[in-house]
């Protein structure tokens, strides 16, 4: 428990070290999502929101990956070259999302940022109906046997088409 603890605790420094290094284009408002693939009304907000439902998207350094974006117990997220991100739509559904969960959130809420860039972030509704959470317009998944360490590269590259995802929605790279 305690060694969880501290990587929460290097997570959270680690990207509020981030967010402080940010682009001007954080500070831009997005329009409110009225449809699919629209960016989300984070208007109100700096460097960091709090969202209302758990649902995280923090810019950290991974190590193997360079800097990638997790949730709040440490796990990376992913996009999948399967989906579309213009228009935002996302193909991974039955057997694919039991491997590949998606990041889904409640209709009203909004995710917790830090270190993302609130008008690369939006919604998309789902054919089961549930909302997911799209960066730049890439449905985003994680990989359900990621355990959470930012230290190996679960996931990455998985049939060619799986990939860590970046603060801006590209693929994430291994740094040289």
């Amino acid at each position: 428990m305690r060694s969880k603890s501290l990587v929460l605790a290097a997570l959270a420094a680690g990207a509020l070290a981030l967010s402080a290094c940010g682009s001007g284009a954080q500070e831009q408002p997005a329009a409110a999502p009225a449809a699919e693939g629209q960016a989300m009304d984070h208007s109100s907000m700096g460097g960091m929101h709090h969202g209302s439902d758990g649902v995280q998207l923090w810019a950290v350094q991974s190590g193997p990956l360079g800097t990638v974006v997790t949730n709040a117990d440490g796990h990376v997220l992913h996009r999948f070259d399967g989906d579309s991100a213009a228009p935002s739509t996302s193909t991974c559904t039955d057997t694919c999302a039991a491997q590949w969960p998606p990041v889904l959130l409640e209709n009203g809420k909004q995710p917790e940022l830090l270190g993302v860039s609130p008008d690369k972030v939006g919604v998309l509704q789902r054919a089961d109906g549930t909302r997911q959470v799209t960066l730049a317009g890439w449905p985003l998944y994680m990989y359900s046997q990621d355990d959470g360490s930012l230290t190996t590269t679960a996931g990455q590259g998985t049939d060619g088409k799986w990939f860590a995802v970046a603060p801006d929605g590209s693929k994430a790279v291994t740094p040289r």
